[in-house]
C-alpha cells in the first residue's frame, strides 16, 4: 500500500470522524479541523521522509549506474540505514504516531478506545483509502506488453505510463 498526498485530507477526516462517531475519542466539533490537521501533519512528515529516501536512492543508483529494476532493493537499504519504515511497516508507523498524538493533543478532549481496537480501525481506514502499488504496476505492465522489460526505452515508457495511471486515478 502506498500513501499519496492527495489522499491525506480525506483520510484524516475519516479517521477523526470514524473514531469520534464510535466513541473512541471525543473531539469538540469546532476543534475537528485542528485535530485533522495534526493527523495530516503526521502523514505529510512521513511522505517528506519517504521523498528524501527516494531522492537518495536515485542519487546512489545514478552514481553506481544501477538499473531501475534494482530500485526497490536499493531503496530498502537506504530506508533501513535511515530507520525509515516503508510499505506496510510505514503505515503501521503512521498509525502508531496518530495514536500517540491522540494522547497529547490539545484538540482531542478524551480518548476512550483501546489502543489495539483503534489501531485496527485506523488500519482498516488506511486499507480502504490506499492504493495497492501492485495493482498500478499490473495495469502499467499490461499497457507495455509489447516492450521488453529492462531496456532503457521500457524504463522511460514505464514511468510515463505510471504517471498517466496515477493521474487518472487522482493520485497526483
Amino acid at each position: 500500500m502506498r500513501l499519496y498526498r492527495s489522499q491525506i485530507p480525506r483520510l484524516a477526516e475519516d479517521i477523526i470522524g470514524t473514531l469520534a462517531l464510535s466513541g473512541d475519542i471525543v473531539v469538540e466539533v469546532s476543534l475537528r479541523p485542528e485535530a485533522e490537521q495534526d493527523i495530516r501533519a503526521i502523514m505529510e512528515e512521513y511522505l517528506r521522509q519517504e521523498h528524501r529516501v527516494v531522492q537518495e536512492t536515485r542519487e546512489i543508483m545514478e552514481q553506481r549506474q544501477i538499473t531501475y529494476d534494482q530500485f526497490g532493493r536499493i531503496k530498502g537499504q537506504v530506508a533501513d540505514s535511515k530507520g525509515h519504515p516503508t510499505g506496510d511497516d510505514g503505515i503501521r508507523w503512521i498509525v502508531g504516531q496518530i495514536l500517540e498524538n491522540f494522547m497529547i493533543s490539545k484538540y482531542i478532549d478524551e480518548v476512550f478506545g483501546e489502543d489495539r481496537a483503534m489501531r485496527r480501525g485506523i488500519m482498516g481506514l488506511f486499507r480502504k483509502h490506499l492504493v495497492e502499488e501492485a495493482d498500478l504496476d499490473r495495469e502499467v505492465r499490461s499497457r507495455l506488453k509489447n516492450m521488453r522489460p529492462g531496456t532503457n526505452k521500457w524504463d522511460i515508457e514505464y514511468r510515463r505510463v505510471m504517471e498517466d495511471v496515477r493521474r487518472k486515478r487522482g493520485l497526483i
